[in-house]
């Protein structure tokens, strides 16, 4: 008890320790029947987290530090300026969300000013095998729940399929969806010869990885999200290239003909396999649960109606059976969404809703935390939804053009030094790593056009960006150092 007690206090200011324990306490967030639970923790850390700030960045004034913090300094005043401009709407809320990204800027993006990168990649590898474990055990289990009777409702939270859709343990099918990117993107960096000679793992072996893999496709494909599964293309492709590129010290023009071409033509090849196995998997899983029902209601009827002889005359029942298929229901179960359903799922009408309170709020916006209340009040009836599913659109709408102006040129000058370090690290130890670091961050970024994920928000999605985008920071300044 009293090794605990000091370890604790050792780590109650430890920003690494902080940033584990939340991305965890997210991930668990999206899992049934613990929800609330881990939603009510997850606050108690994120208050945690303020003294965190307030003493490790603040009081060193270790904040200075942090690059392009100029940029940073500007976008959280402009959220304070609307904050401010729109005070009588959810003013505190906004102000708590000033806090939200300001924790994303420095405890994640800056943790190379506060973190060594020796503790910060040991942070990294200890995450991504969480990644891992939590992916395969979620996703196994999640497949297993595929068999209950369709749409089963346990204490309010639905398990299985949903709407044509699965959503296992989860509490909504694009939050398994990207829990599965997840760990498909930790098993694929964990594979480098890098991390697996650096930071042996005897229970995480080639074997492990391979079907942690197999399993998070399985559950990608079945999910059925056209977010995280454009996620999964364009971060292959972005692998691809990578691959091509940076691996032979030739001319770089020739070099990137080569590897568009050979590119391109990658991405149209995935694109159709991916489409083709997501069509193949969503049909066979449904045969199969099709199956099982039929065999089902075939045994109760035949226990129901021929009791003494079930065993004996099976067969000859289950032709019976088969011929009164219609009489007791027994339809063709189906996995995906049909042909009829809005491909954009309500993004083009919560785009051009978005758009109408932008209209209004052009300068510095609504507010994030005001965004619902202004919606009501521009449109009627309101936004169908509770965010605008684009994270893009969700920073114009709710910190105006001011905002999305800063933000865009943080992103971009952090675009041009992670990409540059790209050309000076290619033939370093740690390339594999930073090259699918970077590839996951440029698929989030694509992945943001459909989802809200990228600020704001305390969810994992958000964390898993700003985490790897700190990490590959880490990997860059240590590089500089050396």
């Amino acid at each position: 008890m009293f090794c605990l007690k000091s370890e604790l206090k050792q780590r109650r200011l430890d920003t690494s320790f902080f940033r584990t324990v939340l991305i965890i306490i997210m991930s668990l967030e999206m899992l049934a029947f613990i929800d609330l639970f881990m939603g009510a923790l997850k606050c108690l850390v994120v208050i945690w987290g303020v003294f965190i700030f307030i003493n490790n960045f603040y009081n060193t004034r270790r904040f200075l530090k942090v690059d392009h913090k100029y940029l940073i300094f500007l976008f959280l005043l402009s959220m304070c300026i609307t904050a401010v401009v729109n005070f009588s709407v959810w003013f505190l809320p906004n102000i708590v969300l000033v806090y939200i990204n300001a924790s994303y800027f420095f405890m994640f993006y800056g943790m190379h000013t506060e973190t060594p990168h020796k503790k910060a990649e040991e942070e990294m590898v200890f995450l991504l095998r969480f990644f891992v474990y939590f992916g395969f055990i979620c996703g196994f289990f999640s497949l297993l729940f595929i068999f209950l009777k369709n749409e089963t409702c346990v204490l309010g939270y639905y398990l299985g399929i949903y709407k044509n859709r699965l959503i296992g343990i989860y509490t909504n099918s694009n939050i398994l969806a990207f829990s599965m990117i997840e760990c498909i993107v930790a098993a694929d960096i964990l594979s480098t010869d890098y991390i697996k000679n650096k930071y042996k793992d005897k229970y995480l072996n080639n074997i492990v990885l391979t079907l942690s893999v197999i399993i998070s496709c399985i559950c990608l494909f079945l999910s059925d999200s056209n977010a995280s599964f454009l996620f999964l293309i364009i971060y292959s492709t972005i692998r691809v290239f990578c691959n091509l590129f940076f691996r032979k010290e030739t001319s770089y023009f020739i070099k990137f003909i080569k590897s568009v071409i050979i590119t391109f033509s990658f991405c149209i090849v995935v694109m159709s396999v991916s489409f083709a196995f997501r069509d193949m998997c969503q049909k066979y899983i449904g045969e199969v649960i099709t199956g099982v029902y039929k065999q089902e209601q075939i045994i109760k009827y035949n226990f129901e109606n021929f009791k003494g002889d079930i065993m004996e005359d099976l067969p000859e029942k289950e032709s019976e059976f088969k011929n009164e298929e219609k009489d007791y229901n027994v339809s063709d179960f189906t996995i995906g969404r049909h042909e009829s359903y809005d491909v954009s799922s309500g993004r083009i009408l919560l785009f051009k809703q978005g758009l109408k309170v932008f209209k209004h709020h052009p300068i510095f916006g609504v507010g994030r935390a005001s965004l619902m209340s202004y919606g009501k009040k521009y449109i009627e009836g309101g936004l169908i939804n509770l965010d605008l599913h684009n994270g893009y659109l969700t920073i114009l709408v709710c910190y105006g053009v001011v905002g999305l102006a800063i933000f865009g040129l943080f992103s971009f000058v952090v675009a041009v030094d992670v990409c540059k370090h790209l050309f000076v690290c290619f033939n370093k130890h740690y390339y594999g790593v930073f090259a699918r670091i970077f590839s996951a961050l440029v698929a989030y970024c694509g992945y943001c056009m459909f989802e809200k994920a990228i600020l704001f928000d305390v969810t994992f999605m958000v964390g898993f960006f700003w985490i790897m985008l700190g990490y590959a920071v880490s990997y860059m300044y240590n590089s500089k150092t050396q």
